[in-house]
């Protein structure tokens, strides 16, 4: 390996070209960045990752442009042995491997840390238009849907 002992500290950008490469891919709008601070002895490697994203993603509800940041760290423990293998904290290179892919970790980290449901945190901050077509077609829908074999159900205690 070409590297020195010691500290040796990268960044990669992140843009939506690299979520495009996975077509699994949830996040398609995010920009930002992964820093890693890869520690390096004769024996192992430590990797320090931090990820930095703005991700932007329309509402839920309103269907209005969001912006959330996606933030996350990991750290991974990179030995030598005689065959490749990876884990999810310890990583296990042979002695032919010469590069780290970190595509699927930075991935992982970003999907991870997305939250579960983007919407406005507060309702007000909807688009008031918007929620009128959805919460006025949702209560006739849900009156429509009503089958009267199931109302005799209703009377059962």
């Amino acid at each position: 390996m070409g590297l020195k002992p010691g500290n040796h500290t990268f960044q990669m950008d992140v843009d939506p070209e690299f979520f495009a490469c996975f077509l699994e891919s949830e996040i398609q709008n995010a920009q930002g960045v992964m820093d890693v601070i890869l520690e390096y002895s004769e024996t192992t490697m430590t990797l320090r990752l931090a990820l930095d994203l703005t991700w932007k993603v329309p509402c839920g509800r309103c269907l209005e442009d969001l912006t959330y940041p996606l933030q996350s760290e990991d750290k991974i423990v990179v030995r030598f042995g005689d065959k490749t293998e990876y884990g999810d904290t310890l990583w296990i290179l042979s002695k032919n491997e010469f590069e780290l892919d970190l595509s699927q970790t930075i991935y992982e980290l970003a999907h991870l840390s997305r939250p579960p449901h983007q919407v406005h945190e507060n309702e007000n901050d909807c688009d008031p238009k918007m929620l009128g077509y959805t919460s006025n077609d949702s209560r006739e829908e849900s009156k429509k849907l009503t089958d009267p074999c199931w109302d005799a159900l209703k009377n059962l205690k």
